[in-house]
């Protein structure tokens, strides 16, 4: 099976927070990869497709964080034990200018890196 994507997912895990839907809480979670347009994560949250959230988002060793929010594209509950535990995919649809080309540095250092 050939990958369709036009960017590359990483296995990088960035901190992130979230409001949760029904009480507001701040939710944190750690993102299971990454890319320019996009993050999954997990969560104990049900979230709805289509969803928007607001995310900040904390780059490992970098300083300050960045805001974006994204449309929640699909969800995947996960089978535990005990509490339900959910997989999210989001997409971003907003992020400012000089966050993104951070974001896209950040993903190419990692990548060269790795190589």
């Amino acid at each position: 099976m050939q990958e369709k994507r036009r960017f590359v997912r990483l296995q990088v895990p960035v901190l992130l927070e979230y409001p949760n839907p029904a009480t507001w809480k701040t939710e944190r979670s750690y993102t299971q990869d990454i890319s320019e347009v996009g993050i999954r994560f997990p969560t104990p949250v049900q979230l709805t497709v289509g969803q928007e959230m607001a995310l900040t988002l904390q780059l490992p060793f970098q300083d300050g964080v960045f805001h974006a929010t994204g449309d929640v594209v699909w969800i995947r509950e996960i089978a535990r034990l005990g509490a339900s535990q959910y997989e999210v995919g989001v997409r971003f649809k907003w992020m400012e200018e000089t966050d993104r080309q951070r974001l896209s540095r950040f993903l190419q250092n990692f990548l060269t890196s790795r190589l």
